[in-house]
Formats: C-alpha cells, sequence, structure tokens
C-alpha cells in the first residue's frame, strides 16, 4: 500500500528527529541518568544561567513586576541587564517544577532543534535529504557549540535559520503569511537572550540587501510597504522594550567595553584553524604537546571564543561545495537565498574579528555593549553548513547508481559523527530545590530579613552557588554574578572577604544589609569566626540562627526598613 506524500514527508520528519534525537543522547551522555540533579559541564556559567532562567520565571509568574531588578548585586538596580534575559526559555522552564531538569530540557532540545530547523531550511532551499541531514548535524554539532556547551544562551540557536529564511521569503514574497511566520519566529529568537538577538540584524541586514538588487523599486511600493511597515513596527516596539533596559542600565552605570576586552575575545586567523577541548582532534598527548612548547599561551588558544574550526570533513565539503557553486555559476546562477546567506556570512565573518569590529563599536548603536565578537560566528557557521551541504550534493551528483550515492551519504555520516563526537562530559552534582540547606527557608520566612550578604565573597564564579539558593527567598543579596561587576559588588571585595571589620560593618549598613549569612565549613574558618564574635557581637552583631557551618547574623543599627537610594549604585 503506497502512503499519501504528506504521510511519507510526515515519517521522513519523524525518522530524521529520532536520529538527531539518538545522536543527542550519545553525544550528551548520560544525560538521561543525571539530568534531574546534575549540571554539565561545570557550576560557573551554567549555574548562573539556571539562576536566571528561574529569576524571570519568576517574575513571568507575578506579571514582570520588576523583571529588570534581580536580586542579585542589592543595592545595584537593573541587574538583569548585567548579562542575558532568557525570557523565552525560562517560559518553557516555568513548565517544570524540578527547573535542574528544566534547564537540562533546553540544553537538550538546543541540540535537536537546531539540526532540525537548519535541515528543515535547507530541504526548502533544494538540498538532497542526504545533505540537509548532515548540514544539520554540522550545525547544531559543530565544535564551536561544544565549545560553549557552559553558554546555554549561545546554544539555543533554532530559532536563527528560521529567522533568516523567513525574512528572505517576507522580502521576496510580501504576504501576512510570510510576515506573521517571520514575527513568530523573529519573536522567538530575540526573546531568548541579548547577544545572539541583536547580532542577527547584520545578517538580516545583508539579506534585505540582497533582495534590493533583486526587487528594486518594488520592494518599496505601497503594496509592498502595507505589509513591510507593520512588521517593522512589531519588530521595533518589541526591540525597544527588550533593548531600552540595557541601554539606560548601562549608561546609568558608566559600563563600556574596551578595545583590549574586544581584542581579548575576538578571532584571529589561527582562530578558524582551532578545535575545542572537548574535541576528538584534541587527545592527551596533543594536549601535552601544544603545553609543552606553548606553555600559558595554550589555554588562551583554546578559549571557547577563539575555538572555530569547523572540523576537517565539513571544511573539506565546504570547499567543495563552494568551488562547484563558483564553476557552474553561469549555467545555474546563485538562487537569491544562496546568494544573500554567501553574503550574511561573510560579513560574519568579518565581524569576528576584532579589526573590524572595535571600530564599527563606535558607530554602530548597541555594538559595544557585546564584548565577544566571536560569537559571530553562529551565523558564519549557518553559511558553511549549506554549502558544505552543496558539496554533499556535487559528491553525490559524480555517482551514476542509487546504491552508491547512499553509501556514500552513510560513509560521510558516520565520519561525521566521529569527527564531531565530544569526549564525555563532565556533569556537576547540583542539590534542588528541596535539598537546599536548611538556613534559606528561614530567610525566605523570616519578615525581619530586608537584604542580605553571604559571605566569604568572591569575585569569581564561586558566587553562583548564593545567587542559586537566593532562588529560594528571592530576597535581596549583594552577591553577585556576570561578565560586569558593578561598584556595589567591587565595593564590598575590597572592604571585606571573609568577615568584615569596623569598615566593613559601616560599608554594610551604608549599602542597607540587614543580615550577614557566614559559612564557615574549615576548623580555621570556625576559630576565625569565634574571634569575630567576640569582637563585635551583642555591639555591632546579632547571632539570629545556626545550623551547621551556617550562621546568620543581624547587623545591629542596620535601618533593614527603609528603602535605600540607589542612586549611583
Amino acid at each position: 500500500m503506497k502512503l499519501p506524500p504528506r504521510t511519507r514527508r510526515a515519517l521522513a520528519w519523524l525518522a530524521v528527529a529520532g536520529l538527531y534525537t539518538a545522536v543527542t543522547l550519545l553525544y550528551l551522555r548520560p544525560i538521561w541518568c543525571v539530568g534531574r540533579d546534575h549540571l554539565a559541564p561545570s557550576l560557573a556559567d551554567p549555574l548562573f544561567n539556571l539562576y536566571v532562567l528561574k529569576w524571570s520565571a519568576h517574575q513571568i509568574g507575578l506579571g514582570l513586576p520588576g523583571l529588570w531588578n534581580a536580586n542579585q548585586f542589592y543595592p545595584t538596580q537593573g541587574s538583569l541587564a548585567l548579562s542575558d534575559h532568557l525570557l523565552g526559555p525560562a517560559v518553557q522552564l516555568a513548565l517544570f517544577s524540578n527547573a535542574i531538569a528544566g534547564y537540562n530540557f533546553l540544553f537538550f532540545t538546543s541540540f535537536v532543534a537546531s539540526a532540525l530547523a537548519v535541515c528543515w531550511v535547507m530541504r526548502r532551499a533544494g538540498l538532497s535529504w542526504a545533505a540537509a541531514l548532515l548540514a544539520g548535524w554540522m550545525f547544531a554539532f559543530s565544535p564551536f557549540r561544544l565549545a560553549h556547551l557552559s553558554h546555554l544562551q549561545i546554544l539555543i540557536a533554532q530559532w536563527i535559520p528560521l529567522t533568516l529564511w523567513f525574512w528572505d521569503r517576507l522580502l521576496a514574497e510580501r504576504t501576512w503569511k510570510n510576515a506573521a511566520l517571520f514575527l513568530l519566529f523573529y519573536l522567538l529568537h530575540v526573546t531568548g537572550g541579548c547577544y545572539l538577538a541583536y547580532m542577527i540584524h547584520f545578517p538580516m541586514l545583508a539579506l534585505l540587501i540582497n533582495r534590493i538588487a533583486i526587487e528594486k523599486r518594488e520592494l518599496f511600493s505601497l503594496r509592498s510597504l502595507k505589509i513591510l511597515v507593520p512588521v517593522g513596527v512589531i519588530a521595533g516596539a518589541v526591540l525597544l522594550a527588550l533593548f531600552l533596559p540595557y541601554l539606560r542600565i548601562s549608561k546609568s552605570l558608566g559600563l563600556v567595553r574596551t578595545d583590549a576586552e574586544i581584542r581579548q575575545f575576538g578571532a584571529t586567523p589561527a582562530s578558524y584553524l582551532t578545535p575545542a577541548r572537548k574535541s576528538l582532534h584534541l587527545s592527551p598527548q596533543v594536549k601535552w604537546f601544544l603545553r609543552q612548547k606553548l606553555g600559558v599561551r595554550s589555554r588562551l588558544l583554546f578559549r571557547p571564543e577563539r575555538v572555530l574550526f569547523a572540523g576537517v570533513l565539513p571544511t573539506l565539503l565546504f570547499l567543495v561545495g563552494t568551488v562547484s557553486r563558483w564553476r557552474r555559476r553561469r549555467e545555474r546562477p546563485a538562487d537569491p537565498w544562496e546568494r544573500g546567506l554567501a553574503f550574511a556570512g561573510l560579513l560574519s565573518f568579518a565581524l569576528t574579528f576584532s579589526l573590524v569590529y572595535a571600530p564599527l563599536m563606535r558607530v554602530v548603536p548597541g555594538l559595544s555593549g557585546m564584548r565577544v565578537p566571536a560569537r559571530f560566528y553562529v551565523f558564519v557557521s549557518l553559511a558553511l553548513a549549506h554549502f558544505a551541504g552543496r558539496g554533499v550534493d556535487s559528491l553525490r551528483e559524480r555517482l551514476a547508481r542509487p546504491w552508491t550515492r547512499a553509501a556514500l551519504a552513510a560513509v560521510l555520516g558516520i565520519l561525521l559523527a566521529v569527527e564531531l563526537m565530544p569526549l564525555p562530559l563532565r556533569w556537576e552534582p547540583l542539590p534542588r530545590e528541596e535539598e537546599f540547606p536548611a538556613v534559606y527557608r528561614w530567610i525566605a520566612r523570616e519578615p525581619s530579613v530586608k537584604a542580605i550578604v553571604e559571605l566569604p565573597i568572591y569575585t569569581d564564579a564561586r558566587e553562583t552557588r548564593y545567587i542559586y539558593f537566593s532562588t529560594l527567598h528571592w530576597k535581596p543579596l549583594a552577591n553577585g554574578f556576570s561578565g560586569y561587576f558593578p561598584e556595589s559588588h567591587r565595593r564590598l571585595t575590597e572592604t571585606i572577604r571573609i568577615l568584615p571589620d569596623q569598615n566593613g560593618l559601616d560599608l554594610l549598613r551604608d549599602l542597607w544589609i540587614s543580615h550577614i549569612v557566614v559559612h564557615a565549613e574549615s576548623q580555621i574558618r570556625q576559630r576565625t569566626l569565634r574571634k569575630w564574635e567576640a569582637r563585635f557581637a551583642g555591639r555591632q552583631v546579632e547571632r539570629v540562627y545556626n545550623s551547621g557551618p551556617i550562621s546568620v547574623y543581624r547587623l545591629l543599627g542596620a535601618a533593614s526598613s527603609r528603602n535605600p537610594k540607589r542612586a549611583g549604585l
């Protein structure tokens, strides 16, 4: 019995989704066992992103009354704007009772969905099933993404190919259907975070310029503008709502990115030949050799921002596809989408380099807020996957028999699976909310606790545990972690580290902190805490809670019932 075409297509996509799912399970092994109470590959950025997701989900549940005033970095206002907001993914997280499982669902589906989205777009662009399948694979599991396993906001890239595709469709055919589809995927993308949400406008500009060259005046006809103008108004309104807080808070805090930072996080020519640390290209022997030859510089070479090598097989297929399309440019002119995607990929490629990025940063609004130019590689990778897919089809066309073409696709798939397979991930255990230390439930119930600081205080990712545990009570917390550390946090870390002296206590009062949470796990810290108590207890502080190594002190004389004046903080 012959199945209807629609049923065959549905079964084909189901098989593709199953294959991508199986590959992702293999690559992220054993996520099915540890996804409820572990994060990969560390408890630094992933834990911070989990905190941001929980904060945004918490705010969505309340109706977004104070979204940008996250409870970290108290008393600094607008602390959420120091990082990605992750609003869109937070909606999905709200569906999970276990936030860790919700995070890992987003983590896992970012690979499957990204591969499916690229595969779908490549099929629409005319690639064969085999080429589209491998192109989706090369994009979703590229070494660049493996190097950014800690950055969920970079991994959630599934809306990029769909946004760009339907933007090009809208420019080519100005219909309300295309307008609705573009807005759907555009809004899904820009609500996913700020980095890729901002950067996508550069490839969109490239596609627009490409279509203007083709459509000319027709694109600006009254009939076209009746659709394009409302689309622009809606998209612009969403962008203003999402990015104006970043602009306002950045200006109020005097936040700027320096040329030194841009050079540090920009690509170099060597970046496009540098594999990811978790790639099979870097065996222990190769790592040892590089450490011997380069010393400390080997760490800089393999930092995630400078790992842009697509892999041997994807690069070879890209070269085959590019050369093939160039040779056939006269007999088969490039499709407008393909030409626009190539233009977008070249523009994004240029922007990964600080030499191009830094001068533009001074004139293009908003660009100075992004310190990692190399992240434009996401859009380079999409163009590379497309032309690598063309390379697959070019090789298949040279084979006359169907079974030989199928065999070639199978061999390429096996080689790709082996080359792109990461080394086993390190999954770090993390307590679920019901397993949090009892002190955080006490803080949640205690009405006198208005704002807290947890000690020791740090200037690195060790702060993430404090902000993660604060998701149980959501009370203002002076600790925090992000790409920026505001003035209030800098003053605290310069004045206080383990325990506050008199100057530290005075600073805490100035910052309107009502309680101090002290962690004294070691015997040395416990002895230090007893000496500190002997000096300040009863006069400056009062211990109001103790459970094991954790003690809570009320700061005497602090105006805990009043709101602080946050100007300049």
